[in-house]
This record gives structure tokens, C-alpha cells and sequence, in this order.
């Protein structure tokens, strides 16, 4: 038979759920730290010298229509590859009982096509469906309670990819003609598509990367903290300043 729950079975369930997640945020940012370093480390090569590439590969250049373009859900642009988001204010109370204003997500989403990128020797499809998206923002708006945002890549746009040069096979028909493309693949430690050049990219994976370990770091202490005013035999085992 179970007992009843006690207030230190709480503590140590939650210090638990902390911290797993604190470790898996810090080893993720970690290992973003890692992919950002790899990606800095190397130049993007001109795209005329992809056939030659194999493995990850590194370009950046124009992007340009392939075989066919989406419509944006909000400003109903041309493009090759949108997110969206739709945010409703909110008020909601806190715990002590005071009104506080949050912005909601209430509908996202994403979609891309394949394309390609251009520079001035050459261009190579990109199948971006599995990539990371770094986009800018090009349509915002407000109604009320009711924000919307759109991020988009539009023809003509510089863009920066990283990504594992794959060949061309049957699955692979709006690829068109092209005998290889930039895809996902195990030999790339990474897969992304951001608009601009790579300076771009390394920002938004670093900035991505520092902010999830510093998260993962605040719920280890916050946790901890939690366990040990639980369990102050522990704080005492240790000797961090005898109980809590």
C-alpha cells in the first residue's frame, strides 16, 4: 500500500523533472556551441565548386524559383518558404492573485518548396522541407487582441545554407534535372537555410545555443535549491551551509 505524498516526495519529483530537462537544455546548447564553431570554421565555398564538394556542404548566394512558389498565409506574398504565427492577448491571473497580460500563440505553422541558390558561378537546388529556418520578418501585424507575423524567404532574397550534398533520384522530381541538391543528411552537422550570408547563421545558432544553457543552468540551481530545502540532511551531508 502507498503512503500518503509528502511535501518532500514533491520537492524531490520536481528537482527530478528539473533536472533532467536543466542537463538536457545545457547539453543541447552545448552541442549547438559545437555546430556553431563548425559552421564558423569554414567559408562557403562558390557554388560552381559543388560537384566537387562531398559531405556537408557550405554556399550562399541568391534564391530563385525552381518549379513553383507557395502564396504566404498572411500578406499573400510570392515565396519559397514562409513561417507564421498568430498570438492572442490574454490576461491571466498569478499567484498572488494579480492580473497579468501575455501573448498567447494560438495558431503557427511553416512550409517551404524546393529552390534554388545562385551566385555568379553557378546554382544547385536546395530541398529545404528538413531544415532549420532562420527567416526575417516580413509582415507584421496587429488587430486589436490579435498579432499576426509572417517570416518569409521571397525569390531574390540572399540567402546562407549549410546542409549534405545528396544526388538527385526519382523521389526527388521537382528537384528538376539537377544531378545533386542540398539536403539533410547524417555527414552535416547541421541542415539550415537562413536568410542573409553566414554571419547570419552563426549568430542565430549561437544566440540559440548560449540562451539554452543559460536556461538549462538557472533550472539545475533553481531545482537543486528545491531538493536541498527538501531534504536539508543533504545540504547538511555536504556541507553547503548546514540546512536551508
Amino acid at each position: 500500500m502507498i503512503g500518503p505524498i509528502t511535501d518532500g516526495m514533491v520537492g524531490m519529483a520536481l528537482a527530478g523533472i528539473g533536472g533532467i530537462l536543466g542537463v538536457y537544455l545545457v547539453v543541447w546548447g552545448v552541442n549547438g556551441v559545437r555546430r556553431t564553431l563548425a559552421v564558423w570554421a569554414n567559408d562557403p565555398i562558390p557554388i560552381g565548386e559543388a560537384h566537387l564538394a562531398d559531405g556537408t556542404i557550405e554556399v550562399e548566394g541568391t534564391a530563385e524559383q525552381l518549379s513553383e512558389t507557395l502564396r504566404s498565409p498572411y500578406d499573400d506574398a510570392e515565396c519559397l518558404a514562409y513561417s507564421y504565427s498568430k498570438k492572442r492577448k490574454e490576461r491571466e491571473k498569478n499567484e498572488d492573485g494579480e492580473y497579468e497580460t501575455k501573448w498567447r500563440t494560438v495558431d503557427s505553422g511553416d512550409d517551404t518548396v524546393p529552390f534554388l541558390v545562385s551566385d555568379d558561378t553557378g546554382s544547385i537546388p536546395v530541398a529545404p522541407e528538413d531544415a532549420t529556418l532562420g527567416l526575417d520578418t516580413e509582415y507584421s501585424d496587429r488587430t486589436g487582441d490579435i498579432k499576426r507575423t509572417e517570416k518569409r524567404i521571397d525569390p531574390g532574397d540572399g540567402v546562407h545554407v549549410i546542409g549534405q550534398k545528396l544526388p538527385a533520384v526519382e523521389s526527388n522530381a521537382d528537384l528538376g534535372d539537377a544531378r545533386t541538391y542540398i539536403g539533410d543528411g547524417e555527414a552535416t552537422p547541421t541542415f539550415r537555410v537562413t536568410n542573409g550570408g553566414e554571419l547570419e547563421t552563426v549568430a542565430r545558432m549561437f544566440g540559440r545555443s548560449v540562451g539554452s544553457i543559460a536556461l538549462g543552468v538557472i533550472l539545475l540551481g533553481v531545482f537543486a535549491y528545491a531538493l536541498l530545502a527538501s531534504f536539508p540532511w543533504i545540504a547538511a551531508a555536504i556541507d553547503v551551509g548546514g540546512s536551508i
